[in-house]
Protein backbone atom coordinates (compact mmCIF):
# COMPACT_ATOMS: atom_id res chain seq x y z
CA UNK A 1 0.00 0.00 0.00
CA UNK A 2 2.70 2.28 0.62
CA UNK A 3 4.65 1.96 -2.31
CA UNK A 4 1.13 2.54 -4.41
CA UNK A 5 0.99 6.00 -2.48
CA UNK A 6 4.29 6.53 -3.30
CA UNK A 7 3.77 5.52 -7.09
CA UNK A 8 0.90 7.87 -6.96
CA UNK A 9 2.21 10.65 -5.44
CA UNK A 10 4.66 10.71 -8.00
CA UNK A 11 2.67 10.04 -10.49
CA UNK A 12 0.68 13.43 -9.22
CA UNK A 13 3.44 15.49 -9.11
CA UNK A 14 4.56 14.83 -12.52
CA UNK A 15 1.44 15.20 -14.21
CA UNK A 16 0.92 18.78 -12.30
CA UNK A 17 4.40 20.06 -13.37
CA UNK A 18 4.31 19.15 -16.91
CA UNK A 19 0.72 21.22 -17.04
CA UNK A 20 2.79 23.98 -14.83
CA UNK A 21 5.41 24.46 -17.29
CA UNK A 22 3.25 24.26 -20.61
CA UNK A 23 1.07 26.87 -18.65
CA UNK A 24 4.28 29.12 -18.21
CA UNK A 25 5.25 28.55 -22.10
CA UNK A 26 1.55 29.52 -22.76
CA UNK A 27 1.90 32.88 -21.05
CA UNK A 28 5.64 33.42 -22.81
CA UNK A 29 3.40 32.90 -26.33
CA UNK A 30 1.46 35.44 -25.56
CA UNK A 31 4.32 37.94 -24.93
CA UNK A 32 5.82 36.38 -28.37
CA UNK A 33 2.59 37.50 -29.73
CA UNK A 34 2.33 40.60 -28.38
CA UNK A 35 5.80 41.80 -29.15
CA UNK A 36 5.42 40.85 -33.22
CA UNK A 37 2.18 42.60 -33.04
CA UNK A 38 4.08 46.00 -31.48
CA UNK A 39 6.87 45.55 -34.09
CA UNK A 40 4.90 44.90 -37.11
CA UNK A 41 2.91 47.74 -36.42
CA UNK A 42 5.61 49.49 -35.60
CA UNK A 43 7.39 49.07 -39.05
CA UNK A 44 4.25 48.77 -41.23
CA UNK A 45 4.79 45.19 -41.67
CA UNK A 46 1.54 43.37 -42.31
CA UNK A 47 2.13 39.74 -43.71
CA UNK A 48 4.37 37.90 -41.28
CA UNK A 49 6.13 36.53 -44.65
CA UNK A 50 7.99 40.05 -44.56
CA UNK A 51 8.90 39.64 -41.21
CA UNK A 52 12.91 39.37 -41.23
CA UNK A 53 13.85 35.80 -39.56
CA UNK A 54 17.09 37.59 -37.50
CA UNK A 55 14.05 40.15 -35.77
CA UNK A 56 11.84 37.04 -35.42
CA UNK A 57 15.04 35.14 -33.19
CA UNK A 58 15.31 37.98 -31.51
CA UNK A 59 11.68 39.07 -30.20
CA UNK A 60 11.38 34.91 -29.84
CA UNK A 61 14.14 35.82 -27.34
CA UNK A 62 13.09 38.49 -25.46
CA UNK A 63 9.64 36.95 -25.11
CA UNK A 64 11.67 35.21 -22.28
CA UNK A 65 11.16 38.13 -19.83
CA UNK A 66 9.61 41.24 -21.98
CA UNK A 67 5.73 42.39 -23.02
CA UNK A 68 6.02 45.48 -24.89
CA UNK A 69 2.33 45.58 -24.04
CA UNK A 70 3.09 46.46 -20.42
CA UNK A 71 7.02 47.84 -20.22
CA UNK A 72 7.52 50.28 -22.91
CA UNK A 73 11.19 49.63 -24.90
CA UNK A 74 12.26 51.39 -27.95
CA UNK A 75 12.09 48.76 -30.62
CA UNK A 76 15.82 49.81 -31.91
CA UNK A 77 17.12 49.25 -28.48
CA UNK A 78 15.22 45.80 -27.80
CA UNK A 79 16.28 44.34 -31.36
CA UNK A 80 19.79 46.03 -30.62
CA UNK A 81 19.89 44.11 -27.48
CA UNK A 82 22.75 41.93 -26.17
CA UNK A 83 21.43 38.85 -24.56
CA UNK A 84 23.72 36.72 -22.94
CA UNK A 85 25.56 34.09 -25.02
CA UNK A 86 23.66 31.32 -23.03
CA UNK A 87 20.52 31.82 -24.88
CA UNK A 88 22.23 32.68 -28.30
CA UNK A 89 24.05 29.47 -28.17
CA UNK A 90 21.22 27.28 -26.26
CA UNK A 91 17.85 28.13 -27.22
CA UNK A 92 15.34 27.29 -24.79
CA UNK A 93 13.10 24.20 -25.49
CA UNK A 94 10.12 26.60 -25.99
CA UNK A 95 11.69 27.94 -28.77
CA UNK A 96 11.53 24.10 -30.62
CA UNK A 97 7.55 24.05 -30.02
CA UNK A 98 6.99 26.99 -31.73
CA UNK A 99 6.46 28.03 -35.44
CA UNK A 100 5.70 31.26 -37.54
CA UNK A 101 2.93 30.71 -39.91
CA UNK A 102 1.46 33.23 -42.77
CA UNK A 103 -1.80 34.19 -42.81
CA UNK A 104 -2.15 31.63 -46.13
CA UNK A 105 -1.60 28.84 -43.27
CA UNK A 106 2.05 27.89 -44.32
CA UNK A 107 4.75 27.41 -41.88
CA UNK A 108 7.94 29.96 -42.18
CA UNK A 109 9.96 28.95 -39.50
CA UNK A 110 9.57 25.97 -36.54
CA UNK A 111 7.46 22.79 -35.85
CA UNK A 112 4.22 21.85 -37.77
CA UNK A 113 1.81 22.51 -35.30
CA UNK A 114 0.46 18.86 -34.02
CA UNK A 115 -3.46 18.24 -33.64
CA UNK A 116 -3.29 18.75 -29.87
CA UNK A 117 -1.34 21.80 -30.58
CA UNK A 118 -3.07 25.70 -30.43
CA UNK A 119 -2.78 28.36 -32.78
CA UNK A 120 -2.68 32.27 -31.90
CA UNK A 121 -3.60 35.03 -34.72
CA UNK A 122 -0.96 37.93 -34.77
CA UNK A 123 -3.46 41.30 -35.21
CA UNK A 124 -1.91 44.49 -36.64
CA UNK A 125 -4.86 47.05 -37.65
CA UNK A 126 -7.43 45.25 -37.07
CA UNK A 127 -6.29 42.70 -39.76
CA UNK A 128 -4.53 39.34 -39.37
CA UNK A 129 -1.18 39.12 -40.70
CA UNK A 130 -0.13 35.98 -39.48
CA UNK A 131 -0.34 33.40 -36.93
CA UNK A 132 1.76 31.65 -34.04
CA UNK A 133 2.02 27.94 -33.85
CA UNK A 134 2.35 26.08 -30.36
CA UNK A 135 2.98 22.46 -29.48
CA UNK A 136 2.13 21.52 -26.20
CA UNK A 137 4.88 19.97 -23.63
CA UNK A 138 3.64 15.84 -23.05
CA UNK A 139 7.07 15.37 -20.90
CA UNK A 140 9.51 17.40 -19.09
CA UNK A 141 12.72 18.07 -20.94
CA UNK A 142 14.80 20.68 -19.76
CA UNK A 143 17.13 19.48 -16.83
CA UNK A 144 15.53 22.29 -14.39
CA UNK A 145 12.09 21.49 -14.58
CA UNK A 146 13.14 17.57 -14.27
CA UNK A 147 15.76 18.00 -10.84
CA UNK A 148 13.56 19.98 -9.88
CA UNK A 149 10.25 17.23 -9.71
CA UNK A 150 12.39 14.26 -8.56
CA UNK A 151 13.75 16.48 -5.62
CA UNK A 152 9.60 17.36 -5.05
CA UNK A 153 8.74 13.67 -5.05
CA UNK A 154 11.35 12.86 -2.99
CA UNK A 155 10.48 15.42 -0.24
CA UNK A 156 6.94 14.15 -0.56
CA UNK A 157 7.87 10.15 -0.50
CA UNK A 158 9.63 10.70 2.66
CA UNK A 159 6.81 12.86 3.72
CA UNK A 160 4.49 10.15 2.83
CA UNK A 161 6.73 7.40 4.60
CA UNK A 162 6.87 9.78 7.62
CA UNK A 163 3.13 10.54 8.11
CA UNK A 164 2.17 6.50 7.23
CA UNK A 165 4.80 5.32 10.46
CA UNK A 166 3.61 8.17 12.41
CA UNK A 167 -0.76 6.93 11.85
CA UNK A 168 0.67 3.19 11.94
CA UNK A 169 1.87 4.19 15.79
CA UNK A 170 -0.94 5.87 16.49
CA UNK A 171 -3.69 3.56 15.17
CA UNK A 172 -2.19 0.79 16.85
CA UNK A 173 -4.24 1.24 20.12
CA UNK A 174 -7.26 1.48 17.90
CA UNK A 175 -6.99 -1.11 15.70
CA UNK A 176 -6.62 -3.67 18.60
CA UNK A 177 -9.66 -2.13 20.28
CA UNK A 178 -11.71 -2.71 16.46
CA UNK A 179 -10.19 -5.75 15.48
CA UNK A 180 -11.23 -7.62 18.93
CA UNK A 181 -14.47 -8.04 18.72
CA UNK A 182 -14.14 -8.95 15.06
CA UNK A 183 -12.13 -12.03 15.84
CA UNK A 184 -14.29 -13.10 18.75
CA UNK A 185 -17.58 -12.65 16.42
CA UNK A 186 -16.10 -14.24 13.21
CA UNK A 187 -15.08 -17.41 16.08
CA UNK A 188 -18.68 -16.90 17.35
CA UNK A 189 -20.12 -17.25 13.79
CA UNK A 190 -17.80 -20.77 13.19
CA UNK A 191 -19.26 -22.09 16.26
CA UNK A 192 -23.10 -21.46 14.80
CA UNK A 193 -21.67 -22.68 11.35
CA UNK A 194 -20.77 -25.85 13.09
CA UNK A 195 -24.20 -26.52 15.43
CA UNK A 196 -23.10 -25.27 18.70
CA UNK A 197 -26.04 -23.08 19.31
CA UNK A 198 -25.33 -22.61 22.97
CA UNK A 199 -22.15 -19.68 22.04
CA UNK A 200 -22.57 -16.66 23.17
CA UNK A 201 -20.39 -13.20 22.78
CA UNK A 202 -19.77 -11.24 26.17
CA UNK A 203 -22.08 -8.16 26.32
CA UNK A 204 -19.85 -5.23 27.50
CA UNK A 205 -19.56 -2.51 24.64
CA UNK A 206 -22.22 0.19 24.43
CA UNK A 207 -21.18 1.41 20.56
CA UNK A 208 -22.11 -0.21 17.18
CA UNK A 209 -20.16 -3.15 18.32
CA UNK A 210 -21.69 -3.64 21.13
CA UNK A 211 -24.80 -3.54 19.14
CA UNK A 212 -23.90 -6.57 17.14
CA UNK A 213 -23.23 -8.70 20.15
CA UNK A 214 -26.02 -8.53 21.19
CA UNK A 215 -27.71 -9.34 17.81
CA UNK A 216 -25.48 -12.26 17.79
CA UNK A 217 -26.72 -13.53 21.20
CA UNK A 218 -30.47 -12.94 20.29
CA UNK A 219 -29.75 -15.02 16.53
CA UNK A 220 -28.00 -17.68 18.57
CA UNK A 221 -30.55 -18.15 21.23
CA UNK A 222 -33.49 -18.10 18.29
CA UNK A 223 -31.44 -20.96 15.97
CA UNK A 224 -30.63 -22.33 19.71
CA UNK A 225 -34.91 -22.71 20.20
CA UNK A 226 -35.20 -23.60 16.24
CA UNK A 227 -33.43 -26.83 17.15
CA UNK A 228 -34.82 -27.48 20.58
CA UNK A 229 -38.27 -27.24 18.75
CA UNK A 230 -37.34 -29.13 15.79
CA UNK A 231 -36.03 -31.82 18.71
CA UNK A 232 -39.35 -32.16 20.53
CA UNK A 233 -41.43 -31.74 17.49
CA UNK A 234 -39.34 -35.08 16.23
CA UNK A 235 -40.07 -36.67 19.95
CA UNK A 236 -43.81 -35.50 20.08
CA UNK A 237 -44.38 -36.75 16.64
CA UNK A 238 -42.85 -40.18 17.41
CA UNK A 239 -44.85 -40.38 20.67
CA UNK A 240 -48.15 -39.36 18.71
CA UNK A 241 -47.57 -42.67 16.44
CA UNK A 242 -46.28 -44.86 18.49
CA UNK A 243 -49.44 -44.75 20.68
CA UNK A 244 -52.20 -45.67 17.80
CA UNK A 245 -49.82 -48.14 16.38
CA UNK A 246 -48.51 -50.00 19.95
CA UNK A 247 -52.99 -50.23 20.34
CA UNK A 248 -53.50 -51.60 16.70
CA UNK A 249 -50.07 -54.31 17.13
CA UNK A 250 -52.01 -55.48 20.64
CA UNK A 251 -55.53 -55.62 19.15
CA UNK A 252 -54.38 -57.66 16.32
CA UNK A 253 -52.06 -59.64 18.36
CA UNK A 254 -55.10 -60.23 20.55
CA UNK A 255 -57.35 -61.19 17.76
CA UNK A 256 -54.14 -63.74 16.07
CA UNK A 257 -53.73 -64.90 19.26
CA UNK A 258 -57.31 -65.82 20.11
CA UNK A 259 -57.79 -63.85 23.32
CA UNK A 260 -59.65 -61.69 21.63
CA UNK A 261 -62.56 -62.59 19.31
CA UNK A 262 -62.85 -60.68 15.70
CA UNK A 263 -66.03 -59.65 16.66
CA UNK A 264 -67.80 -56.20 15.48
CA UNK A 265 -66.38 -54.49 18.75
CA UNK A 266 -63.00 -55.26 18.38
CA UNK A 267 -62.74 -54.21 14.69
CA UNK A 268 -64.87 -50.97 15.14
CA UNK A 269 -62.16 -50.23 17.75
CA UNK A 270 -59.22 -50.97 15.29
CA UNK A 271 -61.19 -48.94 12.82
CA UNK A 272 -61.33 -46.01 14.81
CA UNK A 273 -57.75 -46.31 15.59
CA UNK A 274 -56.72 -46.12 11.94
CA UNK A 275 -59.00 -43.14 11.35
CA UNK A 276 -57.42 -41.47 14.42
CA UNK A 277 -54.37 -42.17 12.64
CA UNK A 278 -55.51 -41.15 9.23
CA UNK A 279 -56.06 -37.73 11.08
CA UNK A 280 -53.08 -37.50 12.64
CA UNK A 281 -50.83 -37.45 9.43
CA UNK A 282 -53.38 -35.28 7.55
CA UNK A 283 -52.62 -32.80 10.07
CA UNK A 284 -49.00 -33.37 10.18
CA UNK A 285 -48.75 -33.38 6.18
CA UNK A 286 -50.62 -29.97 6.09
CA UNK A 287 -48.40 -28.28 8.98
CA UNK A 288 -45.48 -29.39 7.30
CA UNK A 289 -46.50 -28.04 3.95
CA UNK A 290 -46.95 -24.85 5.04
CA UNK A 291 -43.81 -24.53 6.68
CA UNK A 292 -41.89 -25.84 3.69
CA UNK A 293 -44.31 -23.47 1.69
CA UNK A 294 -46.16 -26.13 -0.54
CA UNK A 295 -49.89 -24.88 0.80
CA UNK A 296 -51.26 -22.94 -1.64
CA UNK A 297 -53.59 -20.58 -1.21
CA UNK A 298 -56.16 -19.45 -4.16
CA UNK A 299 -57.37 -16.06 -3.18
CA UNK A 300 -60.53 -15.47 -4.09
CA UNK A 301 -63.59 -12.85 -3.16
CA UNK A 302 -65.45 -14.80 -0.29
CA UNK A 303 -68.67 -14.67 1.63
CA UNK A 304 -67.36 -14.98 4.85
CA UNK A 305 -70.71 -15.34 6.43
CA UNK A 306 -72.23 -18.54 4.23
CA UNK A 307 -68.63 -20.19 5.38
CA UNK A 308 -69.43 -20.08 8.73
CA UNK A 309 -72.91 -20.90 8.18
CA UNK A 310 -71.92 -24.12 6.57
CA UNK A 311 -69.23 -24.85 8.64
CA UNK A 312 -71.92 -24.81 11.39
CA UNK A 313 -74.26 -26.59 9.50
CA UNK A 314 -71.37 -29.82 8.91
CA UNK A 315 -70.75 -30.05 12.86
CA UNK A 316 -74.56 -29.40 14.16
CA UNK A 317 -75.27 -32.98 14.29
CA UNK A 318 -72.29 -34.04 16.38
CA UNK A 319 -73.24 -30.96 18.90
CA UNK A 320 -76.60 -32.61 19.10
CA UNK A 321 -75.33 -36.05 19.76
CA UNK A 322 -72.90 -34.70 22.40
CA UNK A 323 -75.96 -32.74 24.53
CA UNK A 324 -74.67 -29.72 23.24
CA UNK A 325 -76.41 -26.10 22.41
CA UNK A 326 -75.33 -24.02 19.46
CA UNK A 327 -75.92 -20.42 19.36
CA UNK A 328 -75.18 -18.25 16.37
CA UNK A 329 -74.84 -14.78 16.54
CA UNK A 330 -74.79 -12.93 13.37
CA UNK A 331 -75.06 -9.26 12.63
CA UNK A 332 -76.92 -8.38 9.13
CA UNK A 333 -73.52 -6.95 7.80
CA UNK A 334 -72.26 -8.29 4.96
CA UNK A 335 -68.90 -10.21 5.68
CA UNK A 336 -67.08 -10.52 1.88
CA UNK A 337 -63.57 -10.62 2.39
CA UNK A 338 -60.58 -12.01 0.21
CA UNK A 339 -59.37 -15.17 0.63
CA UNK A 340 -59.18 -19.04 0.01
CA UNK A 341 -62.45 -20.51 0.48
CA UNK A 342 -61.81 -23.83 1.32
CA UNK A 343 -59.01 -23.14 4.21
CA UNK A 344 -61.36 -20.48 5.40
CA UNK A 345 -63.44 -23.64 5.60
CA UNK A 346 -61.35 -26.08 7.46
CA UNK A 347 -60.51 -23.20 9.90
CA UNK A 348 -63.92 -22.56 11.14
CA UNK A 349 -64.85 -26.50 10.90
CA UNK A 350 -61.25 -26.83 13.15
CA UNK A 351 -62.11 -24.19 15.86
CA UNK A 352 -66.28 -25.94 16.12
CA UNK A 353 -64.74 -29.66 16.33
CA UNK A 354 -62.33 -27.84 18.80
CA UNK A 355 -65.03 -27.12 20.92
CA UNK A 356 -67.62 -29.75 20.76
CA UNK A 357 -64.28 -32.00 21.54
CA UNK A 358 -63.73 -30.33 24.79
CA UNK A 359 -66.59 -29.14 25.90
CA UNK A 360 -68.77 -31.09 28.60
CA UNK A 361 -72.26 -31.97 28.05
CA UNK A 362 -73.75 -30.79 31.30
CA UNK A 363 -71.33 -28.21 33.23
CA UNK A 364 -70.94 -28.74 36.89
CA UNK A 365 -73.62 -26.75 37.85
CA UNK A 366 -75.92 -28.99 36.14
CA UNK A 367 -76.94 -26.51 32.87
CA UNK A 368 -76.35 -28.06 29.32
CA UNK A 369 -73.19 -27.13 27.91
CA UNK A 370 -73.05 -24.98 24.64
CA UNK A 371 -71.10 -22.92 21.84
CA UNK A 372 -71.97 -19.33 20.79
CA UNK A 373 -70.47 -18.26 17.65
CA UNK A 374 -70.61 -14.76 16.70
CA UNK A 375 -69.81 -12.88 13.80
CA UNK A 376 -69.29 -9.05 12.82
CA UNK A 377 -67.14 -6.86 11.33
CA UNK A 378 -65.65 -3.14 11.04
CA UNK A 379 -64.38 -0.83 8.42
CA UNK A 380 -61.64 -2.86 7.68
CA UNK A 381 -61.92 -6.34 9.46
CA UNK A 382 -64.31 -9.17 10.14
CA UNK A 383 -64.28 -10.15 13.36
CA UNK A 384 -65.33 -14.24 14.07
CA UNK A 385 -65.11 -15.67 17.49
CA UNK A 386 -66.23 -19.30 19.42
CA UNK A 387 -66.58 -19.38 23.09
CA UNK A 388 -67.75 -22.09 25.09
CA UNK A 389 -68.76 -23.11 28.63
CA UNK A 390 -66.31 -25.39 30.96
CA UNK A 391 -63.98 -26.88 30.92
CA UNK A 392 -61.44 -24.16 30.95
CA UNK A 393 -57.18 -24.18 30.67
CA UNK A 394 -55.45 -22.66 33.52
CA UNK A 395 -54.12 -19.23 31.77
CA UNK A 396 -50.93 -20.08 32.54
CA UNK A 397 -51.67 -22.47 29.23
CA UNK A 398 -53.03 -20.08 26.76
CA UNK A 399 -49.76 -18.70 25.66
CA UNK A 400 -48.78 -22.95 24.13
CA UNK A 401 -52.69 -23.15 22.89
CA UNK A 402 -50.95 -22.67 19.43
CA UNK A 403 -47.99 -24.99 19.88
CA UNK A 404 -47.97 -28.49 17.78
CA UNK A 405 -48.80 -31.27 19.46
CA UNK A 406 -49.24 -29.06 22.91
CA UNK A 407 -52.26 -30.56 25.01
CA UNK A 408 -53.72 -29.30 28.77
CA UNK A 409 -53.40 -32.10 31.04
CA UNK A 410 -56.68 -33.46 32.61
CA UNK A 411 -59.39 -32.35 30.13
CA UNK A 412 -57.45 -32.93 27.10
CA UNK A 413 -56.28 -36.45 26.03
CA UNK A 414 -55.76 -37.95 22.75
CA UNK A 415 -59.25 -39.77 22.37
CA UNK A 416 -60.99 -36.81 23.14
CA UNK A 417 -59.09 -34.04 21.80
CA UNK A 418 -56.62 -35.33 18.96
CA UNK A 419 -53.37 -34.71 18.38
CA UNK A 420 -52.88 -30.85 19.48
CA UNK A 421 -52.62 -29.78 15.90
CA UNK A 422 -55.93 -28.50 15.02
CA UNK A 423 -55.00 -24.48 16.37
CA UNK A 424 -51.83 -24.70 14.84
CA UNK A 425 -53.34 -25.56 11.71
CA UNK A 426 -55.38 -22.44 12.31
CA UNK A 427 -52.94 -20.36 13.35
CA UNK A 428 -51.51 -20.96 9.95
CA UNK A 429 -54.37 -20.42 7.97
CA UNK A 430 -55.50 -17.38 9.79
CA UNK A 431 -51.03 -15.73 9.49
CA UNK A 432 -51.96 -16.71 5.44
CA UNK A 433 -54.77 -14.67 5.03
CA UNK A 434 -52.88 -11.58 7.03
CA UNK A 435 -54.92 -11.82 10.32
CA UNK A 436 -54.76 -12.38 13.94
CA UNK A 437 -56.16 -15.52 16.36
CA UNK A 438 -55.86 -14.99 20.38
CA UNK A 439 -57.52 -17.07 22.82
CA UNK A 440 -58.41 -15.91 26.14
CA UNK A 441 -61.13 -17.49 28.95
CA UNK A 442 -64.80 -17.35 28.44
CA UNK A 443 -67.41 -15.89 30.56
CA UNK A 444 -69.26 -18.96 30.06
CA UNK A 445 -66.47 -20.85 31.47
CA UNK A 446 -64.31 -22.23 28.78
CA UNK A 447 -62.34 -20.53 26.23
CA UNK A 448 -63.14 -18.15 23.81
CA UNK A 449 -60.95 -17.73 20.13
CA UNK A 450 -61.14 -14.53 18.39
CA UNK A 451 -60.34 -14.65 15.17
CA UNK A 452 -59.61 -11.29 12.75
CA UNK A 453 -59.51 -10.97 9.12
CA UNK A 454 -58.94 -8.15 6.71
CA UNK A 455 -61.52 -7.24 4.33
Amino acid sequence: MLEAMMWSNQYLLHNTMVKYVDKRDQLRLERLKNNIEVYMDEKGVFDTNDLDLDVWQRLLTASHRVDLTHTYIPMDILLEREYPKMLQIHPDEFESRVSLISKEGQVIIGPKPTENGMEESIIVDREEVGQLGYNHRDELTEKTDIEFTEDQSMVFTWGAVLMTGVALLLLLPFASHFLSPIRKLTLGMRKLSQGQFATRLKHDRKDEFGQLQQDFNYLAASLEKSQQSRNQWIADISHELRTPLTILQGSLEAIKDGIRPANETNLQQIHEEVLWLNRLVDDLYQVTLNDIGGLNYKMNPVDFKRVVTSSVAMVDDAAQEKGLRLSVHFSEDTFKLNGDESRLQQLVTNLLWNSIAYTDAVTASGEQGQIIISLSRTSSHVMFSIEDSAPSVHEDEIPYLFERLYRTEGSRSRRHGGAGLGLAIVQQIVEAHMGKVSVAPSELGGIKVSVKLPI
